[in-house]
């Protein structure tokens, strides 16, 4: 890899956390009413969109969510504690634990909830047209593909 590839990769590398620094700090104080951080938030996303209807294995959220099964446990704990979801042994084998989300979760479809959250998601992309907020997606899509693929097992 040439200096100047090389200049350009470790750029847009730092970008990537300072966005994520950024997105935090904007994303923490509009879910604080539902006594959530983002991680925490970012689960439950997880849990709803990759795993609709149903109770995933801790192991296999952990693998979408792209941490450790540890991490993920403890943040599913604090997800239990608030009333979220619920930690259930698996009834087939009792050294799996199950992820189920609780109507607890109906809160994010509240009118004040869908507003901060169309709020949020209109500041964040502001500076961005349609289409490239589609390239966007379409781009971090691969990526995560990419980069989850890469994974140990």
């Amino acid at each position: 890899m040439d200096d100047d590839r090389f200049a350009l990769h470790a750029e847009v590398f730092g970008y990537i956390f300072v966005l994520a620094q950024q997105l935090t700090k904007r994303t923490d104080p509009v879910l604080a009413p539902l006594d959530l951080t983002t991680r925490q938030f970012l689960l439950l996303g997880v849990l709803v969109r990759a795993f609709p209807g149903q109770q995933p294995t801790l192991s296999a959220a952990a693998r979408i969510y792209g941490s450790s099964r540890q991490n993920v446990k403890q943040i599913a704990l604090q997800l239990q504690e608030r009333g979220y979801l619920q930690l259930l042994a698996d009834p087939a084998d009792q050294r799996m634990i199950r992820l189920a989300l609780t109507d607890k979760l109906a809160a994010f479809d509240a009118p004040p909830a869908v507003a901060r959250q169309r709020q949020l998601l209109a500041e964040i992309f502001a500076a961005f047209a349609p289409e490239d907020v589609t390239t966007l997606r379409d781009l971090t899509r691969r990526w995560v593909r990419q980069l989850s693929a890469g994974e140990p097992s």
